[in-house]
């Protein structure tokens, strides 16, 4: 009975949710594309890519003495916060697939900031450690994922990690000042369109004052559609589940 209850309460704490971020009409709009996406999964093909992904997931936290694997529901954590209401379930990068993403970019990585906008428990992080960057910062708005990540950076035990400066911000990642070096900006579906379109107003009026060179990885890419109706980015990459667009100083309109 009591698990009953519990579940009921659990639910109802969700639909509330749901409605206040999507209202009536698109509370059912979300729940059909999610039903389908449900369906999809079902396919035999889907189901050993998102069980080969839980493997890695599972392998990455073993050989490294971390806890980044999970699903975590935006519910389930204690956040105090407006945005809150636009926040995405948490899960991991795919490790594979985020190596393949940041080791196609064409760059000096020793002249780039790493930021991973909304990096729970820290995987990309970690992840992105294997790379030469200038630094990388971790935004996560979560006090409890943000905790994860700071412990799991302590106990991080790689080989193979080619950048010492790593900072872990537990902040509102559309509050976060960008530096004025040149980004690689990280996104693994880490919110909604609401707060996508203000990450991409905020990177667009950063280029605007200091013309650089920025790249948005978006993992999951959902509100993708954003990046490919602005003018400011340019589609230069596309690996699995993975986009990738360019900001530069020859942008139409910027820098000129």
């Amino acid at each position: 009975m009591r698990r009953f209850i519990r579940i009921l309460s659990n639910f109802i704490v969700k639909f509330r949710r749901a409605i206040k971020r999507h209202g009536i009409i698109g509370l059912f709009l979300v729940t059909a594309e999610r039903i389908a996406v449900l369906a999809n999964n079902l396919r035999p093909s889907i189901r050993r890519e998102i069980s080969m992904r839980e493997k890695r997931a599972a392998e990455f936290d073993l050989q490294y003495g971390v806890d980044t694997a999970g699903f975590i529901h935006p519910t389930e954590l204690s956040i105090n916060h407006p945005n809150q209401v636009h926040a995405v379930s948490y899960r991991g990068s795919d490790s594979e697939l985020f190596r393949k993403a940041i080791g196609t970019l064409s760059i000096d990585h020793r002249r780039f900031i790493f930021i991973d906008f909304g990096s729970g428990k820290g995987r990309a992080v970690l992840l992105a450690k294997e790379f030469p960057f200038k630094k990388i910062v971790g935004v996560e708005l979560s006090k409890e994922l943000h905790a994860i990540a700071q412990d799991n950076l302590k106990r991080f035990c790689s080989q193979i990690s080619r950048c010492g400066d790593v900072e872990l911000l537990c902040a509102d990642a559309v509050a976060y000042p960008l530096p004025d070096d040149c980004l690689v900006c990280y996104f693994c579906n880490p919110f909604d369109a609401t707060l996508m379109a203000r990450m991409v107003l905020n990177i667009h009026e950063s280029f605007s004052r200091n013309p650089r060179e920025i790249f948005f990885v978006y993992y999951n890419a959902k509100e993708g559609h954003l990046l490919d109706s602005s003018d400011f980015f340019k589609s230069i990459e596309t690996i699995g589940s993975v986009r990738i667009w360019q900001a530069t100083q020859s942008s139409a309109g910027f820098g000129e």
